[in-house]
């Protein structure tokens, strides 16, 4: 007797970290926490123009993490 034949269906989905850079600048009288918000909106907002009319969709699933970089201009 044969084993009866089964169709299937599979799909995935990708859980991925990604790190976008150049959302910015910020100057020496900015709060940090104006940096941190700018920071995050403009990469949310850079993932949403980059899948724009994806009809599978794009969510963000996890924390958004923001590292900001301080440098010094000028010697004191």
């Amino acid at each position: 007797m044969s084993k009866p034949r089964v169709n299937t269906s599979t799909t995935a989905v990708v859980t991925l970290t990604i790190e976008l850079t150049g959302l910015g600048s910020w100057g020496p009288d900015c709060k940090t926490s104006q940096v941190y918000d700018q920071a995050k909106e403009a990469a949310l907002g850079r993932l949403r123009r980059l899948f724009q009319g994806d009809p599978n969709g794009v969510r963000v699933v996890g924390a958004v993490k923001v590292k900001s970089v301080t440098t010094d201009t000028e010697a004191r």
